[in-house]
């Protein structure tokens, strides 16, 4: 109802049963009604120490979780701080919403804007003459490419002149001197009429080399062969002499096919296709005029000239002694060759014009950087992409949302400096006030370093133990054991108490505190009897305050403390009456007859027992039957005497079947009873002896007596 939170109502729903919950109160004179799962409104002027106070702001368990540091920090802070925290947690989960915002913005942004930040993709200027630039930056990337291709082109390539070989005519004419022609013509015909082919002077020429100064035929050993006329041919045609006029013969035939065979024709056609194939790239840089003279036509001329002197060399080769006189034909091929040189000259002339342009072209060309020039083109069409629609809408997206992000972090900023300014002035205090209570509890801890920090965006709050003068961190669910902690030095007493100065120090804080409705639920648990007593005093300190008290307990005994010390006329007691049928009640309670006589005494001992561990066990036995016939007797006065002891009021219940009052309680109260009769009674006549007393089993019956006294927390 403080929070306006149905779940806390629906979450403890009668089980079994199908029916929608309703509760009913009267508050300040008004009727307030929770139906349909909702209260009609918060009641913010409303206190509640629970058990939900505890695990929210205190401890969950043994731990103080994340959860309860962000709760005590609203504790802490009190209900202005409370205010700014949760304004500054708004603010924070609104800057996380529009940072994902703004980096989505951004995402959209990043291929439009194309490596550029978002920030500075946003500011790129418009340009009224970007249209232009951009056609003038992509004409000088293209010049700047052909340039490329013009610096690394070859230009055109020249031919080589064919030329008549100076020696050809000495060549022809020339003999060895002493040297009869007689002898080739001799020898010649010795080779044919053995029919030697062409490798007869080969053979004869080797031969000769082995035959012996006493002219011993290496054929066939006959002496004084030297002599014959035709060894001494021999001699005369294969000499040194005349072998190297064979060799010069043959070096001239080389030479003739190197100036003018098919090979020389293929290389000059193969560089005229080259030089057609440059020019065509030429041609779209610069003007080369003319074409270049055709070639093809003199493929017929150097082969004719190729054939005239390989006959003239060819004759000369079959007959080196013998003078050649050719002059005429000499003459004719030299006018030939003479008419290609024309030609092939003119065709060079032409490529060396063709090249005078083309490296005045080279010159002119310069060459920008590649890289310089792409950037201008991309950033330019950056711009253009800029101011586009696509870019236009996406910068407005982007910019708004950082606009709204950087104003939202702003006013969180501020938010949170006076939060800080808050904390400055209210923490201390509280922390004082804490550890007042503390003290008067008589607690034999205080905290220490009350302190807030802002982990994940969020405030929370942190303190120290501080033990005997030893300061204890609060640790976490990743605490070891072997580490002191909040879980293995505080008692179950002790975070009760520690949860009451807490809430106690808070309400010294409410400003409307005389207007307020506070609620304690169950404050008293494990305590022992000096805190119980500081308890109930402090409770009345915030009944005189506050506008209304509510307490709730199980402890009838500390109840009754507590009305004695009340005004009659501003008293009042209830018990929760539940019946199926009806649901749960609020009915007048006489807290005065249920404490009074020889069973509060019995209950008080009980209670010393389960949480002191005083008392003498076999005497705790009895006393659960005092406590549970006196509660029997008070809760139902019309169905038991006040004589009937513990067995008459089970017969009685027997007696009455279902439709007994405390038909209900039957099945505990029966199993109390076996359990306690085999202390309660005399010595067995037959002899024999009592159980064993298991401390633990009585606890177990002490706690299952104090619940049915309504003594503790069933």
């Amino acid at each position: 109802m403080e929070r306006n939170e149905p779940a806390l109502v629906i979450g403890r729903k009668t089980l079994g049963v199908d029916a929608a919950q309703q509760v009913n109160l009267l508050w300040s004179g008004a009727q307030r009604t929770f139906q349909n799962g909702a209260w009609p409104g918060p009641e913010p002027k409303l206190s509640i120490f629970d058990g939900t106070f505890v695990a929210e702001n205190v401890h969950s368990g043994d731990l103080v979780d994340v959860a309860n540091r962000r709760n005590l920090y609203r504790v802490v802070v009190g209900r202005n701080g409370v205010g700014l925290a949760r304004e500054e947690a708004r603010l924070g989960e609104a800057a996380r919403v529009l940072t994902q915002a703004a980096t989505a913005a951004e995402r959209r942004l990043e291929p439009i804007a194309a490596g550029l930040a978002a920030q500075a993709f946003d500011q790129l200027p418009a340009d009224d003459e970007l249209a232009a630039k951009l056609t003038d930056a992509r004409a000088a990337l293209a010049s700047q490419q052909q340039s490329t291709q013009i610096r690394e082109r070859a230009g055109l390539q020249a031919v080589t002149l064919p030329t008549l070989p100076a020696h050809l005519g000495e060549m022809m004419g020339c003999t060895i001197d002493g040297a009869d022609p007689a002898v080739e013509q001799r020898v010649g015909a010795h080779l044919a009429r053995h029919k030697f082919g062409d490798d007869g002077e080969r053979w004869l020429e080797h031969g000769l080399r082995h035959l012996t100064d006493e002219d011993e035929c290496p054929f066939c050993a006959r002496d004084g062969v030297g002599g014959l006329p035709l060894v001494q041919s021999y001699r005369a045609l294969f000499g040194e002499a005349y072998r190297g006029l064979r060799d010069e013969i043959e070096t001239l035939g080389q030479h003739i096919d190197l100036q003018f065979g098919a090979e020389v024709f293929a290389e000059l056609r193969a560089s005229a296709i080259a030089n057609a194939a440059a020019r065509q790239f030429w041609d779209q840089h610069c003007d080369l005029g003319e074409d270049l003279p055709a070639l093809a036509q003199l493929r017929d001329a150097y082969l004719s000239v190729h054939h005239k002197l390989r006959s003239l060399v060819e004759r000369k080769a079959a007959r080196p002694l013998e003078v050649v006189d050719r002059e005429g034909d000499i003459a004719e091929i030299a006018e030939e060759i003479d008419a290609m040189r024309g030609q092939l000259a003119a065709y060079n002339r032409a490529v060396d014009r063709a090249n005078v342009t083309i490296e005045a072209t080279r010159a002119r060309t310069v060459a920008a950087d590649e890289a310089v020039l792409r950037r201008a083109i991309s950033d330019l069409e950056r711009v253009a992409r800029r101011h586009g629609p696509e870019g236009v809408s996406a910068s407005r997206a982007w910019r708004e949302a950082v606009e709204a992000r950087t104003a939202n972090n702003a006013e969180k900023a501020a938010v949170r400096a006076q939060l800080e300014e808050h904390c400055r002035q209210v923490v201390k205090p509280y922390e004082q006030r804490i550890n007042h209570f503390l003290h008067l509890f008589n607690a034999g801890f205080e905290i220490a370093d009350v302190d807030h920090a802002y982990p994940g965006g969020l405030a929370t709050c942190t303190y120290r133990l501080r033990i005997d003068n030893v300061e204890v961190a609060l640790g976490d669910g990743r605490t070891s054991d072997d580490r002191q902690s909040f879980k293995n030095t505080l008692s179950a007493g002790d975070r009760t108490t520690l949860a009451m100065a807490f809430f106690l120090a808070e309400l010294e804080r409410e400003a409307d505190i005389a207007e307020r409705v506070v609620v304690f639920d169950d404050p008293f648990n494990s305590q022992d009897s000096y805190r119980r007593r500081n308890t109930i005093h402090e409770i009345m300190a915030v009944a005189r305050r506050g506008a209304q008290v509510i307490v709730l307990s199980h402890d009838a005994a500390f109840l009754k403390s507590l009305w004695d010390k009340s005004p009659p006329a501003e008293r009042s007691a209830a018990q929760l009456d539940y019946h199926p049928a009806t649901g749960t009640r609020l009915t007048e309670f006489d807290l005065g007859n249920a404490c009074r006589g020889r069973a509060q005494s019995e209950l008080d001992d009980l209670l010393a027992y389960r949480n002191l561990g005083q008392g003498e066990p076999r005497d705790i036995i009895k006393k659960l039957r005092v406590v549970l016939e006196t509660k029997m007797r008070d809760l139902y006065p019309a169905s038991f005497a006040p004589a009937d002891n513990l067995g008459g009021i089970l017969g009685k219940i027997r007696g009455g079947g279902a439709d007994h009052p405390a038909a209900a309680r039957y099945e505990e109260l029966d199993r109390i009873n076996d359990y306690t009769q085999d202390y309660h009674h005399g010595e067995d006549p037959r002899g024999m002896q009592e159980p064993p007393l298991d401390q633990q089993e009585l606890l177990g019956f002490v706690d299952q007596t104090l619940r049915i006294a309504n003594a503790v927390v069933g």
